[in-house]
């Protein structure tokens, strides 16, 4: 729809008139202030430049008329044979197949067990990252390590829990994953160290029954139990928590943005619907409606309440997402060359999907999720 109406916006532009000045730029330089977008165009042999200032609203419409223009001077013409200087075409990321991504790193101790444990398993796995953020912090050394049940050989049971019991999983929690394991397509363990302590997680996906209510009903698929988590104290022996992940795959864009507005974020948490939204928007550019995957989180016994939306159908690299990175690094007060030390590490990856709202502290909070590879649609 926003394409089909962006298209139509370029078909309507006037053609030139005598009262219309003209000028070529082969320069542009934007600024920003308070309501509005300078933009400075100039022409580097005369001199001659012009200035124009947008309101937010316009300048974002610009954007995307922009955007589709190029696409389809691109795909008439090519690329230019040429650009101006310091102007450089990045060319296509591919992830080094023979480096795998956890011999890239150090997790720490604690965690670098967890993917050794894992890798012993003998099973095709992969590595997502995520950092999370709440005012004056930034939490980054948080992983979580998957694969389908169905690549363990044999019985997958007593080897997941040779992993769980080397992560020291509480007996309480082996005893309910064991118990859930037949249900299970897609196994999950994580690590996370956070500003007190060292967390390790396991969760169930129940991707079979993911797939049992869209083919039950296509058209208004009822909400379900997607992911069942268990978290608990690297070091201490503190009580564990139980996370219940229920997905809504019915829920429209404009149905998410609703009960984010609605539930998570009125009132005094508004720039953080803002960042969510502008990240809901521009995957929304590159997915389907019904591609997005909204899920609620609760925690036993504490203030957790939180969404989670998966975007990476969107096939977005995290540099595609630099204003409203930039933009949630500020809102939550992180010192500008921790984030720019962060995202230089992550520009190239697949941003994955975006977790907020208020977490067991009865903090406001994001999350971001990226990895490796994206969508292979």
């Amino acid at each position: 729809m926003e394409e089909r109406r962006c298209r139509q916006m370029t078909e309507r532009v006037p053609p030139c008139h005598e009262h219309m000045r003209i000028i070529y730029a082969n320069d542009v330089q934007v600024a920003d202030a308070a309501g509005e977008i300078t933009l400075l165009f100039q022409e580097m042999a005369t001199g001659q430049a012009r200035r124009i200032i947008l309101n937010p609203h316009a300048a974002k419409r610009l954007s995307l008329l922009l955007d589709y223009a190029v696409r389809d001077y691109e795909t008439e013409h090519g690329l230019p044979d040429r650009l101006p200087a310091g102007v450089a075409v990045e060319e296509p990321y591919h992830p080094p197949d023979n480096l795998p991504e956890e011999n890239m790193v150090s997790r720490g101790e604690k965690g670098d067990r967890l993917i050794e444990l894992v890798r012993n398993l003998g099973v095709h796995y992969g590595i997502e990252n995520s950092f999370k953020l709440f005012d004056g912090t930034v939490l980054a050394n948080r992983f979580l390590i998957g694969f389908k049940k169905e690549t363990i050989p044999g019985d997958p049971q007593k080897p997941l829990m040779d992993v769980c019991l080397g992560i020291g999983m509480p007996q309480a929690c082996l005893a309910e994953f064991c118990a859930r394991l037949p249900e299970a397509n897609i196994i999950l363990f994580g690590y996370e160290e956070n500003e007190t302590a060292s967390v390790y997680k396991a969760y169930l996906e129940f991707g079979r029954e993911f797939d049992k209510v869209i083919l039950n009903n296509p058209r208004e698929p009822q909400a379900l139990l997607i992911h069942l988590g268990f978290k608990w104290n690297a070091v201490k022996n503190a009580a564990p928590v139980t996370a219940k992940y229920i997905c809504y795959p019915s829920f429209t864009v404009e149905t998410i943005l609703e009960k984010l507005s609605n539930v998570f974020y009125e009132g005094a948490h508004r720039p953080s619907l803002d960042i969510a939204r502008g990240i809901i928007e521009l995957a929304a550019l590159r997915m389907r409606p019904d591609e997005f995957l909204y899920t609620e989180v609760t925690e036993e016994n504490n203030p957790r309440r939180s969404f989670d939306i998966n975007m990476y159908m969107a096939n977005l690299r995290m540099r595609d997402l630099y204003p409203l990175l930039s933009r949630t690094f500020r809102h939550y007060r992180i010192p500008e060359d921790t984030f720019h030390r962060l995202y230089d590490g992550m520009k190239m990856r697949i941003f994955g999907h975006l977790s907020g709202g208020v977490d067991r502290a009865g903090r406001d909070f994001l999350t971001m999720y990226h990895g490796v590879k994206g969508s292979t649609r």
